[in-house]
Parts: C-alpha cells; structure tokens; sequence
C-alpha cells in the first residue's frame, strides 16, 4: 500500500468517516461452488463502466478507504483494470477476489493489476488436495492454475492473500490448510465463516457449509490457537473469532454488533447499496444516495466474517484491542 492509500486511511479513520466496501461488479462466474448459487443466476450482469466509475468516486467521497472487487468474478468484467486505476487515483485501498485463478494468466493481467496500483490478489483456496479444490469449485486443474499464477506473481510487487472458507472438508484440518497456503507462497490468509443466505442478490448456503455451531466454534478456536503460535499470517484478528464464537454461542453475548449499512456496504452490480451482500434491504443506488444515507443501526443477524471483521474497528474503547492487534501485525490499520 502506497503513502497516499495510508494516509487516506489515517485521515478518514480519525474523521470518523472510514468505510469498507465490497463492490460485486457481476454475477457472471466460472466457478461452480457447492456453497454459493450466484453462477445459477439468469441474466449476466456486468456494471457498466461509467456508472461503476462514478460509483467508486462517489464511495471514496464517503470516506471509503478500502474497497474489494468481486462478483461473481471481478476478473470477467472487460473494465477491471479502469476500476482499479480510479480506486488507486483516489487512494483507496484495493482488492480483487479470484475465484479461477487461470484468469489471471490471460491478457497480462498480472502485470496490469500491479500497474493499475491493485494492492492485494485474493484467490479462494479451501484445500490442499487438488482433486477436492477441483470438485469443490467445478474448476478443473485449478491447483496447477493456481500455482502458475503465484509464481507469476511472485515476480511483481502485487500480495496475495489465500480466501479460506471454513467448510465440510476443512474444518477441523484449519493447521494443514494454512500450511499449504503458505507453501503455495500467500502473503496472508483470510478466512471465511460459513453462513447461510436467501438473499435473491447473492445466495449462499447448500451441503458444503452444512456444519453445525459447534463445528464452526471448534474450528474458530483452532484458528485462534494457530494465530498465537505464529506459525501462519492470518489476518482475521483474534477479537474478531471471540466475538464470532460468542455470537454462535449466543447472540445476546455479542460484544461487537456488526456495522453493515454505516462503516462496512455492499455495492451489487446494479449499484444498488446494501449493508451486506446477505441481506435484501437496499439503502439507495449509487447515482442518488447521500452519505447521511449510510447510518443503519448496529446488526447482529449473522456470522458474515468480512463485515463482521471489520466492524469491530468502529466501537469506540471497545475496538481498542481489534486495533491494536491488527496495527501490530501490519503496521497499518488495514
């Protein structure tokens, strides 16, 4: 992340106006996953450059200072690179997810994500095993494609970052998973709660995230053990993990509701503004919402890890702790 990204963070975070937002650009997918049905949808929508553009301007006058691109795939969007450029010209934070990683292969996009200023390659990585990560995403040879795009990257500048969901296959195999990852060359490792949604915009759910709370709460607190041997950069902040282990264990216990709709959105490809990609509530469109638009009251209907993560930076002396922990990791807030 350069000078100018950081200092933006600074700034919008001591104004108390700092947000995160995803920003799905389509809900075209190569991938079949088990767990999410957004590749079932009909018709194929890609956001159209100029309002995606103005979008991305708009959010940063909203103080958004870290901004994730995904889908669906990002990287099937023809203007990926333009949404890039515009996010890093107004020093924001960026990220794009990658679900098929031998997109990344193709048209020199490696080298155009690192001159377009992308700080952060996120590529899903569930398994180890190439056969389970091939079944699990109806992607095959995804592994050998993988590897060929970590080591194309691995000569840039450009981070990766390995998306872990927790599910079926890994949840209590958390340390194998994390060792792989870090064999294949990941800077970090991010992982994703499994969660269920009916949301029409972006469902989630099905067999592979069938596990049952105690599941999720026995792998939560592996991962929370494997992040204070130090053994594997993890980036979910172990205040976060309690938090999640105490909202399955009971809600009413939650120290850290979620933000959604104030300091954390989800932009869906038509524009519209959501305080999470799971709920069907919309706040506006991009063309005509203000930022006062953004004051949802605090959520605690899920276990959503990239919201929920977040958020717990913007409790006041309570996110003292998720602060620290992630300023001592990196250097920075984000």
């Amino acid at each position: 992340m350069d000078k100018e990204k950081t200092r933006n963070i600074t700034k919008n975070f001591l104004h108390r106006r700092l947000r995160c937002t995803e920003f799905a650009i389509t809900n075209a997918c190569i991938a079949k996953c088990s767990f999410c049905n957004i590749w079932r949808q009909s018709p194929k929508v890609f956001t159209e450059k100029s309002k995606a553009l103005d979008t991305i301007d708009r959010l940063a006058d909203f103080g958004v200072s870290h901004l994730t691109l995904t889908g669906g795939e990002p990287l099937l969007h023809p203007d990926i690179i333009e949404f890039v450029q515009r996010a890093t010209a107004r020093h924001v934070n960026n990220a794009v997810l990658v679900a098929a990683p031998r997109l990344l292969m193709r048209k020199d996009m490696i080298p155009r994500l690192e001159d377009a200023g992308c700080d952060l390659v996120s590529i899903s990585y569930d398994s180890g095993d190439p056969q389970i990560m091939a079944k699990s995403r109806c992607i095959e040879n995804i592994m050998s494609d993988m590897e060929d795009a970590m080591n194309a990257i691995s000569k840039t500048s450009l981070k990766t970052m390995a998306s872990v969901l927790i599910w079926n296959d890994n949840y209590d195999r958390l340390e194998e998973v994390c060792k792989g990852a870090t064999a294949m060359g990941f800077n970090v490792i991010s992982l994703n709660y499994p969660t269920f949604s009916e949301s029409r915009v972006y469902t989630l759910g099905g067999e592979g995230v069938s596990l049952t709370r105690e599941n999720v709460i026995d792998a939560l607190e592996d991962a929370i053990n494997i992040k204070k041997a130090r053994k594997y950069d993890i980036i979910n902040s172990i205040v976060s993990m309690k938090n999640i282990i105490n909202y399955l264990k009971d809600p009413k216990t939650t120290k850290y509701p979620c933000y959604g709709g104030k300091r954390v959105l989800f932009v869906d490809w038509f524009c519209d503004v959501r305080p999470c990609m799971q709920l069907e509530y919309i706040i506006g469109n991009m063309s005509d919402i203000e930022e006062r638009d953004l004051n949802l009251r605090p959520c605690n209907k899920c276990n959503m890890s990239w919201y929920r993560d977040f958020s717990t930076f913007f409790h006041g002396a309570r996110s003292i702790p998720a602060i620290v922990e992630s300023v001592s990791r990196t250097g920075k807030l984000l």
